[in-house]
């Protein structure tokens, strides 16, 4: 969703953070792959996901991992490191199950793949996707965004301002004393 005139947002947190044995990188980005590698993942995998922010969801492509011994769990967690605030578990998954789409309620999913020490498979591709940002807010005085979706707040030139949330250059008054310049844009005295 975009911001209208007028107003920003900022991203709040890491997209993706994740550890273990699969191997992976944190990302600002609002989607990506998750897997637990190329090839057969390995026996004594452990592996984990983080995906947070606004309706965090993880759909999956492939799956095929040992039945009953090898298992991946998805999560919703009440913090961003599943520490604390109740975990529910949304589902238990191991070998090839119907392949589905799960997603919080929440600003916080887990995907958590473990491995035992005998016997492996293909293993699993999923995608994943989360609104990063919070909510929009007003530009501050002095400032204005002339145009909705993304972007920045632009200062107004230089002995002016604007009240909070202005969606124009024109919302950029001269201050006491000063008058507009011919060319619209500077304030002199």
């Amino acid at each position: 969703c975009a911001c209208d005139a007028g107003y920003i947002r900022e991203a709040v947190v890491e997209a993706i953070q994740c550890g273990g044995s699969c191997g992976c990188s944190g990302s600002l980005a609002p989607g990506g792959v998750i897997s637990d590698g190329a090839g057969s993942y390995s026996n004594y995998d452990e592996c984990w996901w983080i995906i947070s922010g606004d309706n965090p969801s993880v759909t999956f492509t492939s799956f095929d991992i040992e039945p009953t011994f090898d298992n991946l769990y998805v999560e919703e967690c009440g913090d961003a490191a599943c520490s604390w605030g109740g975990v529910l578990e949304l589902a238990a998954l191991s070998g090839t199950p119907a392949l589905a789409t799960y997603a919080a309620t929440g600003q916080h999913l887990r995907v958590r793949f473990t491995s035992d020490s005998s016997g492996t498979r293909s293993g699993f591709t999923a995608s994943w996707r989360s609104e990063l940002f919070g909510p929009c807010d007003a530009c501050m005085a002095g400032t204005y965004k002339a145009v909705a979706g993304s972007g920045t707040c632009t200062a107004c030139p230089s002995r002016s301002s604007s009240a909070v949330g202005s969606d124009e250059r024109a919302d950029c008054a001269c201050a006491i004393g000063y008058t507009a310049a011919s060319d619209g844009v500077a304030c002199s005295a």
